[in-house]
């Protein structure tokens, strides 16, 4: 018995670790391969979380159990008990996999790293499926749009490619920066991802890659010295101005799209209830939350929130919005009509909180990471799926729990010309 009990103490964590990697390579690619190896991971990783014991960063994750809690009471009021049962098992992974990943950086000092090099490793085969499905498509209609958006994502949204996409361009821009050990294979990387996010089209993508900028640029400046922070930015720029050249007319348009979306909504256009354009169905989206917000303040329930935005929408003869059953588009008003306003807070917390105790204990890559998951919170119901659940499930852990000195052991890139 001993001896058995000794084995499995031995080879659980490198069974769970190989599980964790097959999540991350899979995750990026398609969302039906995710089940399996989601399950393995998430139960081995508990498994070695219950041998271990190790501390959880209470103070930057209590947001998370609160709002699922929240969650779980909402379902007082509920009268579409199968949905909102079925709201709580998707949401589920934000509790489970931080829990398993504590587990696994005390295993695998170098978990962090080696689950993006997993995880990059699937948005680089994502990126060659794409492209495949791309091609099938210009060759038999010879449109170059093909390779742009929809057409050009394999299988998952745009929008949770693209922000998959440009974690990865953050993580390896900041490598990049810091690191001298693998940087032409990280500048390589930076490259390939911000061509492919500026390709999809994505508006939430293009938002993330202008944080990614802005945060490499704040970093470059405050870790980087003398030339080497130079050459850096003119690298990053000349990518970003090569990048506009081949895509910047479809984002251009894109962008004006959305400008005069905007436009039309405070002007009181009456034609955007009924239009059938992506910007005006958000907007509808948000005004109906709004709406739903103010007549319940404590929600609709936890499984009511489809049945509350559809009473709005036929209220307001939005026929579109309607047929297609549009959620609330950002995860702060979806918490508010589902749980009114304690929804809309603490779902703001999710964000908040960790940024903050990521702010003072100078986590950089924790900070974009959060910074990211505020953009594109903003504007999806990106904690109602699983392609959202898992991504901030499997990162925030990591990036909470992880030392901050995992990687002190390598020299940051410094010019021998610094001050």
């Amino acid at each position: 018995m001993r001896n058995a009990a000794a084995n499995i103490s031995r080879y659980l964590p490198h069974a769970a670790l190989w599980a964790w990697l097959l999540l991350c390579v899979v995750l990026p690619i398609n969302g039906a391969w995710v089940p399996v190896p989601m399950a393995l991971a998430t139960l081995l990783g508990l498994a070695c979380w219950t041998l271990a014991r190790p501390r959880l960063a209470g103070a930057a994750l209590w947001p998370y159990l609160a709002w699922y809690l929240l969650h779980v009471v909402g379902m007082a009021w509920t009268t579409d008990i199968a949905f909102g049962s079925f709201d709580l098992q998707v949401k589920l992974g934000l509790l489970l996999l931080p829990v398993a990943a504590a587990a696994l950086v005390a295993n695998h000092p170098e978990f962090l790293r080696w689950s993006m090099v997993a995880f990059t490793i699937g948005v680089l085969l994502s990126m060659v499926l794409g492209f495949h499905k791309g091609y099938q498509c210009w060759s038999e209609t010879g449109q170059w749009g093909c390779f742009s958006q929809s057409t050009l994502s394999f299988e998952l949204h745009p929008s949770y490619a693209a922000w998959y996409a440009s974690w990865a361009l953050l993580w390896w821009g900041h490598r990049a920066m810091q690191y001298t050990k693998g940087r032409a294979v990280a500048l390589l990387l930076v490259a390939l991802l911000l061509g492919w996010t500026v390709l999809l089209a994505s508006k939430s993508g293009l938002l993330s890659v202008a944080v990614v900028a802005v945060f490499s640029v704040v970093s470059a400046f405050s870790t980087v010295k003398g030339r080497s922070r130079w050459m850096l930015l003119a690298t990053a720029g000349l990518l970003l101005v090569v990048a506009s050249v081949l895509q910047g007319p479809v984002a251009g348009d894109r962008l004006r799209a959305s400008i005069n979306a905007v436009q039309r909504a405070l002007s009181g256009d009456a034609a955007m209830i009924t239009s059938s354009d992506s910007n005006d169905l958000r907007l509808m989206a948000w005004r109906c939350s709004v709406a739903r917000l103010e007549q319940e303040p404590f929600g609709a329930g936890t499984g009511d929130i489809k049945h509350a935005l559809m009473d709005c929408y036929e209220a307001e003869g939005a026929v579109e919005a309607a047929s297609r059953n549009l959620n609330s588009h950002s995860q702060f008003l979806q918490g508010a009509v589902a749980l009114g306003w304690p929804g809309l807070l603490l779902s703001a917390l999710l964000v908040l909180v960790p940024l903050a105790w990521a702010w003072r204990g100078r986590r950089g890559m924790l900070i974009g990471f959060l910074l990211l998951f505020l953009v594109n919170a903003a504007v999806e119901s990106v904690l109602e799926v699983q392609a959202g659940v898992l991504f901030v499930g499997l990162f925030i852990g990591m990036l909470v729990i992880q030392p901050r000195s995992s990687h002190e052991h390598i020299k940051p890139l410094r010019s021998q010309h610094s001050a």
